[in-house]
């Protein structure tokens, strides 16, 4: 008896857990696709490699349809959740508000195989202010700017992974 409430304590625990990437059927394949565009694609991509960008600054391309902007739009604010248990355990504060910044099409050959995506939220820098934790007028003497990071998300929106040369920042 020991045995299974601990089990499901353990299990309960995990499920609450934070988790910055999320597999589903064929991640392992996914994930060693990534690892081959970014050196294909370190500095110019080669083929059979090839990028582009079709979301930026509000605009959106006809490569991207209004319904999977909506879905990278919530594998962003996913991702972003997971700031709680990362970057905002330090000094730093967010206003909790994700912006999708943009979307890279990641091709091979000619087919869509990823979407790097990059999204922000407005920070403050907390380490040399005097912000009290409660009234966010007393962010005003601390230093503004954006947390950023980057994910690639399977075109199935069910597989996705943080891009560990670009985990949350504050910039």
């Amino acid at each position: 008896m020991t045995h299974k409430i601990l089990g499901l304590f353990l299990a309960l625990a995990f499920s609450f857990s934070a988790q910055a990437d999320d597999h589903f059927v064929g991640a392992g394949k996914f994930y060693d696709l990534i690892e081959s565009y970014k050196v294909a694609c370190a500095e110019k991509c080669t083929k059979p490699f090839y990028q582009t960008v079709i979301y930026k600054n509000g605009k959106r391309s006809a490569l991207l349809s209004h319904r999977d902007l909506l879905a990278l739009q919530k594998v962003a604010v996913d991702q972003a959740n997971i700031w709680i248990d990362t970057i905002l355990e330090g000094d730093f504060y967010s206003e909790g508000n994700t912006q999708l910044d943009s979307v890279v099409g990641i091709f091979y050959s000619s087919t869509l195989v990823a979407y790097k995506i990059t999204y922000s939220e407005r920070a403050w820098y907390l380490g040399d202010c005097e912000y009290d934790g409660v009234n966010e007028g007393t962010l005003a003497g601390c230093q503004e700017g954006v947390i950023r990071e980057s994910a690639f998300v399977k075109p199935d929106f069910k597989t996705f992974i943080r891009d560990n040369d670009e985990i949350a920042d504050f910039h």
